[in-house]
């Protein structure tokens, strides 16, 4: 059969227009889509307190929760324009993976194999944690040797089943694996005796330890102990690095003001300093809005409506929040801490 050339021609550059279509970048995709929605949809944990649950008023509130709420700030002018979805760990990684999420904001441990695999892409660390150990206090026990035989509940679906495996096998310990795909279940499990320890990163117990109903906290101990590093962070997916750069770039913003004394409280009397790394970050100076494809005030508003990363902590984990955690590996660098934000300039 002979074709005509104008139809060769046609298909010539159908072809082409797709390859073209197919190479353009998608780094504006999830800012786009995120526009038009006129809000954020952020994958956070179903109910753990202190990182993220619903208040008696059915509002969410939380550590994790503001970071979403900081990148709505950024984008779309209003911290409250955010669409929570509530997700086990797994199920978060692969609706953001699909592209059901725009963001995943809960504690999820970065991973080689979790941003490899499913292609994700780490914003970078919110929060230093540790798998430790829940006990009754009545029990009487003290260390983790001290768990060898026993039944220890965990969550499927976390690194905390192969930490486990890791850390006892290595010490000639043994334990009997209670596996429970919810966070409540889990609770529920080792409050029924179904188990004599629940393992899972510190922040967790702690806000088991809070938050169980009819439950006195000081019947519950965490194990001084430690067995694994959790660095926790905010995943977007790969291939975007528009969303990627904005969402970073939040999380240092938040790290910078409270390095420079700028927050909530004081943001406004320091917009007009003259300290050079204040005007940039407040947008004073412009330049950082442009370099993002955005305006120059979207770190003001993060900061106004939720504050510095010092702010965030201290209200849904430090002293001033039922959790009372210290801030320990999560303080700044200049006090100790591994929190360090990357230049912003």
């Amino acid at each position: 059969m002979t074709v005509r050339p104008s139809f060769l021609a046609l298909l010539a550059a159908t072809v082409g227009l797709l390859l073209t279509l197919t190479a353009l970048p998608a780094s504006a995709t999830t800012l786009d889509a995120v526009r038009q929605r006129g809000a954020v949809r952020c994958g956070v944990s179903g109910g753990l307190a202190g990182f993220s649950q619903r208040n008696g008023t059915g509002t969410w509130q939380g550590f994790d929760v503001d970071f979403c709420r900081a990148v709505a700030a950024a984008v779309l002018g209003d911290a409250t324009r955010v669409e929570f979805v509530p997700l086990p760990v797994q199920r978060g990684l692969d609706s953001l993976a699909r592209s059901e999420i725009d963001l995943l904001s809960r504690n999820v441990t970065i991973t080689l194999k979790r941003v490899t695999t499913l292609g994700l892409h780490p914003v970078g660390v919110t929060f230093f944690d540790g798998q430790g150990f829940l006990v009754h206090r009545a029990s009487g026990r003290h260390t983790i040797r001290q768990l060898n035989g026993l039944r220890l509940c965990f969550q499927s679906g976390t690194t905390a089943e192969d930490n486990l495996k890791e850390h006892f096998s290595a010490r000639n310990l043994s334990f009997t694996a209670v596996g429970k795909s919810e966070f409540r279940d889990l609770i529920t499990a080792f409050l029924a005796g179904e188990c004599e320890a629940i393992s899972a990163d510190s922040s967790a117990l702690a806000s088991i330890k809070v938050s169980t109903p009819a439950h006195d906290p000081e019947s519950l101990v965490i194990l001084r102990q430690r067995i694994s590093k959790e660095p926790f962070g905010p995943l977007v997916r790969k291939g975007d690095d528009a969303w990627l750069e904005i969402a970073r770039w939040s999380l240092m913003a938040m790290i910078e003001a409270e390095e420079l004394g700028v927050s909530r409280r004081t943001v406004e009397t320091l917009r007009g300093s003259e300290n050079p790394r204040i005007a940039r970050l407040l947008g004073t100076t412009p330049g950082l809005g442009a370099a993002l494809g955005l305006d120059e005030s979207w770190a003001y508003r993060i900061i106004a409506q939720v504050g510095n990363y010092g702010d965030s902590f201290e209200a849904n984990l430090g002293q001033g929040s039922p959790l009372k955690l210290d801030r320990g590996l999560n303080e700044l660098w200049t006090r100790g801490g591994l929190l360090v934000a990357f230049p912003l300039r």
